[in-house]
């Protein structure tokens, strides 16, 4: 993978993550999630993309965290040697991270993009309290007599207070530098080493690998045993293992509560707390790369277990999004079955009865032989009248026929009441129902008509057309074909004329009766050819009215419902993004699992902070 190419996955990976941060920050209930998002987002930037681009050992970074109180800042100065953080009484104190770097080293650092994330290094030295999304760097004081130091390859980072999950300013930067630590030094004091939410962040950093080291401080000396002991069986006991991380078994570290002289003098009156709080570091870190390694390869076993279920807060929305579109279906299927009721179960199709009298003129002898057609006409005149008489004396007033745009139209609008009625009712059980209920207010509805519109104008051109075409398929037909034609005129005029010999036949000598019987004859004989046009005829037409209903589902129904239903994710929408952040997700962590496995990064030139 091109060194470009790779930076692009980190920072989209990056960037997806965070989005999905912030759409669960604006849910309640999916606020928990945050800071996993935050962790995974860091964890990519600070580790990851620096791993994969070669950015290699020293330094290591090694994190002081703790709750609000517990002496961060005395254990940082313990470390350095010298009181290098500002240890205040004050919970809260520290709003912002500090990295203080070995004495008269410039340790190169990571040159990726959107390493810290948010973080902004300053430039000049400000106190801890300073609430900015900002990070500072000091350079350790060198140890006296040119002692060698033994974190002289570490970044010691005073963070700021674990205080609380909802905290919206300095937990992040907090994230940041624990994301971007191989050692994470946690601080627990004597009064409160099982607070709820440091005690969560323990199990945090657990969770994502980190190597850590217990640190409990302000314990009387008489009690210390004891409290450890208690520590390591009431919250070390406890803490999940997950799969596949590989974490070395966590050294505790008492400090007691030291008076104000001792802690001035971490070389001298404090320096026996000093090296117990440096040896377990140094056995944790025998090799610089193999931690680094270790920090890498836990993060990308977080990113890809925890992907599953970070993923499935977004799957959930997504799902109801599903629901949506299964409720926009019902109403297109009670949409279709609005107008087929409505209009084409009563639709006559006038046009078809045109083309059947059309066709029986047709059958008429041309020419010469009309002389023939005329006589059996005339014939057939006294049961053409006393049929018109029937039919007319039978008949039901006919009501006027409702047009197909006004029926399909007042079935689009019940088809939106009834979505916005099911939206309503759906909000209370899901939140992402009431953005469905916008979005029909502001984006479907006044839209719809002119969608519908639109629509309606293919549909009508193109059922227009097929009308004419099914209506004028058996004179067409007949045109093609004049022998076929020639053959039915022949048929139709000679089974009257066989008719009226059969019946001359039967009653010769003729009588006044014949009179009755010539007509009625030639009238049923007529009629039988009458029935089997008919037939013809309704056959073609029923073939368009099953047509017109798949015509109706394909223009009109389908099209109007494949808008309605991706209407809430499109157009930039919160959908749209979730789904893409679905799917690229997954895809991003695989290629760069595959890529990290497959070719170890090579060594760059990395610039410094």
């Amino acid at each position: 993978m091109e060194l470009g190419e790779q930076r692009s996955k980190f920072h989209h990976l990056a960037e997806d993550l965070g989005w999905l941060e912030a759409y669960c920050r604006q849910r309640p209930e999916l606020a928990r999630h945050c800071v996993h998002l935050r962790l995974s987002a860091a964890l990519t930037r600070n580790v990851l993309a620096p791993a994969a681009e070669g950015y290699l050992p020293p330094p290591l970074h090694l994190a002081v965290v703790g709750g609000g109180g517990a002496g961060k800042s005395t254990i940082v100065n313990l470390l350095a040697g010298s009181v290098v953080a500002e240890a205040n009484p004050q919970a809260g104190y520290t709003r912002h991270p500090t990295a203080f770097l070995p004495p008269g080293v410039d340790h190169a650092w990571p040159a990726t993009p959107g390493f810290l994330g948010l973080l902004q290094r300053l430039t000049s030295e400000q106190p801890g309290n300073l609430d900015q999304d900002v990070y500072q760097s000091r350079h350790r004081p060198a140890l006296p007599g040119n002692s060698p130091d033994p974190l002289r390859e570490f970044v010691i980072w005073d963070c700021p207070d674990m205080t609380t999950w909802e905290a919206s300013s300095y937990l992040p930067r907090l994230l940041e530098i624990v994301a971007l630590a191989d050692i994470v030094i946690y601080v627990a004091s004597d009064e409160r080493y099982n607070d709820e939410v440091p005690t969560q962040f323990l199990h945090l950093l657990i969770r994502i690998g980190k190597t850590v080291i217990v640190c409990l401080t302000k314990v009387r000396e008489s009690e210390a045993q004891p409290l450890e002991r208690h520590f390591r069986q009431e919250v070390l006991g406890r803490l999940p293992i997950p799969e596949g991380v590989s974490v070395p078994a966590i050294p505790c570290v008492v400090v007691p509560q030291l008076p104000p002289e001792v802690l001035q003098d971490p070389l001298g009156l404090a320096s026996r707390h000093r090296i117990a709080l440096i040896n377990p570091i140094l056995v944790l870190c025998p090799n610089l790369q193999v931690v680094r390694q270790r920090t890498v390869r836990n993060a990308l076993t977080y990113l890809r277990t925890a992907a599953g279920s970070l993923l499935e807060i977004a799957r959930q929305d997504l799902a109801e999004l599903q629901a949506w579109r299964e409720l926009v279906n019902v109403g297109r299927e009670e949409f279709e079955d609005r107008c087929r009721r409505h209009f084409l179960a009563t639709e006559e199709f006038r046009r078809f009865d045109r083309t059947r009298d059309h066709i029986l003129s047709l059958l008429e002898l041309p020419g010469p032989g009309k002389v023939l057609s005329n006589v059996l006409a005339l014939l057939r005149l006294p049961w053409r009248y006393l049929r018109g008489v029937m039919l007319k004396s039978l008949a039901r007033p006919s009501l006027p026929e409702p047009a197909e745009h006004a029926v399909c139209r007042e079935a689009l609008m019940a088809w939106l009441d009834g979505l916005q009625a099911e939206s309503l009712h759906r909000a209370g059980n899901h939140p992402v129902w009431k953005q469905f209920t916008r979005c029909l207010e502001t984006t479907i509805q006044p839209r719809a008509s002119e969608r519908f519109d639109e629509l309606y104008q293919h549909y009508e051109r193109q059922e227009t057309d097929e009308l004419d075409q099914h209506a004028r398929a058996i004179l067409d037909y007949l045109s093609q074909h004049p022998l076929i034609l020639t053959l039915l005129r022949v048929g139709v005029t000679g089974s009257q004329f066989v008719v009226l010999g059969l019946v001359i036949a039967w009653d010769w000598p003729p009588g006044w009766e014949l009179l009755i019987l010539l007509p009625v004859s030639v009238s049923v004989a007529y009629q039988l050819v009458e029935l089997a046009v008919w037939q013809a005829v309704e056959w073609s037409r029923n073939r368009v009215k099953d047509h017109r209903e798949v015509l109706l589902r394909e223009k009109l129904s389908l099209p109007l419902a494949r808008w309605i239903a991706e209407a809430p994710a499109t157009e930039g929408s919160t959908f749209e993004q979730l789904q893409k952040v679905l799917s690229r997700i997954p895809q991003t962590l695989q290629s760069l699992e595959d890529a990290w496995l497959a070719k170890p990064p090579a060594a760059l030139n990395p610039v410094s902070p």
